[in-house]
């Protein structure tokens, strides 16, 4: 296996300690755990096709979007 090594603040460091489940689960183990891979968006494109949505789950959907953004910004 691979390894790089990483600076991190103390506030950052003392954060990622704070999550670890256990002794037992290493530092890249917790960071695997809470950040999650990016999602693939063409492939979630791709997947949406194969489906059809009424008009209430379409404007349900926006409405969810818009009020994310303004949350955002």
């Amino acid at each position: 296996m691979t390894t790089k090594t990483i600076t991190i603040d103390m506030e950052a460091y003392k954060r990622l300690k704070a999550v670890k489940k256990d002794n037992n689960e290493s530092f890249s183990q917790t960071i695997k755990r809470v950040v999650k891979e990016p999602m693939d968006l063409k492939a979630f494109k791709k997947k949406l096709k194969n489906y059809s949505f009424s008009p209430e789950a379409v404007r349900a959907i926006k409405q969810h979007i818009k009020q994310r953004s303004i949350k955002c910004g």
